[in-house]
């Protein structure tokens, strides 16, 4: 039994490039140094290298960020481009291909990745520090569209030292890889994000703005994010399109509503911002919520077999009766 090549899986290059020779194989292509791709990962020259991922990358982006925009679910089409369309696409060549190889390509895509965002939520970023906090993890008050050109080298330098390490073997190690802080690219990533973070509470220009900031790392602060928009847990992780939009505006601070008006309850000035709907002591937002979570928590009581005993219906109207 004898081991025969398959041309047709095959391919010859030349470790010189200037080497003319052509393929010493019989019918095994001969492919330039330059162009040299293996496993998907791009390994010629810079120019080469940008040009094959700008192809992978950006084959179907359009299409795809196309239909998400004009999905009529926001929940669902701004949780489809955070977990399949955005930073996660581009993971492969963060991880195999130094970003100096395809920073335009990179900043091109982080910029159609905003763009779809903006069509999804409703209103553009004008303010680019709405867009450095949308950009960070959800547990640090984001929105998890997490930038390619700020996590490549991070990513890149896990990559490296992870495959050094499995090999055995002793590498050169690029100073992109030295400057590396962690060996995790998750770790790496989170501490990124803090950096940005930080930065934004220091340069906040009022109190309410500092205090928004430090608010919303909270716990469980942005579960409304990382929700999968089924029922399958629930009704509660399912939102309209308009409440979502206005949820993600007023996580970003940015405006909720394009003028101030009267509340037409307490005739106070209702905020750009949306403040006034979570004060309002007239409206029936505050006993909502507490509906919700009352609710919530005895649901979590029911499935847990703890035979919860919920508030009796119109509870307060009986006691002012008697």
């Amino acid at each position: 039994m004898t081991l025969k090549v398959n041309a047709k899986k095959c391919e010859w290059s030349w470790l010189d490039a200037s080497c003319n020779l052509p393929s010493p194989i019989k019918d095994v292509p001969l492919v330039p140094t330059e162009e040299i791709v293996m496993l998907g990962v791009p390994l010629g020259s810079k120019s080469k290298n940008a040009a094959y991922v700008e192809r992978k990358l950006f084959s179907r982006l359009d299409k795809v960020t196309d239909k998400l925009k004009d999905f009529d679910d926001s929940q669902s089409a701004f949780y489809l481009l955070r977990v399949s369309f955005s930073i996660v696409r581009a993971t492969h060549f963060m991880r195999t291909t130094p970003l100096s190889n395809w920073t335009s390509e990179a900043l091109k895509f982080d910029s159609e990745i905003r763009t779809a965002a903006e069509a999804i939520l409703g209103f553009t970023f004008e303010d680019e520090s709405s867009y450095l906090q949308a950009c960070l993890t959800p547990s640090l008050g984001g929105l998890g569209l997490r930038r390619t050109v700020v996590h490549a080298d991070t990513a890149y330098a896990a990559s490296f030292l992870e495959a050094m390490g499995e090999s055995g073997e002793r590498w050169a190690v690029p100073s992109v890889v030295l400057s590396c802080e962690s060996r995790s690219q998750k770790d790496a990533s989170y501490n990124i994000d803090k950096k940005i973070h930080a930065q934004l509470v220091e340069h906040a220009h009022t109190r309410r703005e500092k205090q928004r900031l430090k608010r919303i790392t909270e716990d469980h602060a942005g579960a409304w994010v990382t929700a999968v928009p089924s029922t399958e847990d629930g009704i509660d992780t399912v939102m309209k399109p308009q409440i979502f939009r206005t949820a993600a505006a007023y996580r970003l601070g940015a405006p909720v509503i394009p003028h101030e008006i009267p509340c037409p309850l307490c005739m106070q000035t209702v905020d750009l911002h949306g403040d006034h709907a979570a004060c309002c002591e007239k409206t029936g937002d505050n006993i909502v919520r507490h509906n919700r979570i009352r609710d919530l928590f005895g649901r979590f009581c029911s499935e847990g077999l703890l035979s919860p005993v919920v508030e009796l219906t119109h509870i307060l109207a009986t006691v002012q009766e008697m």
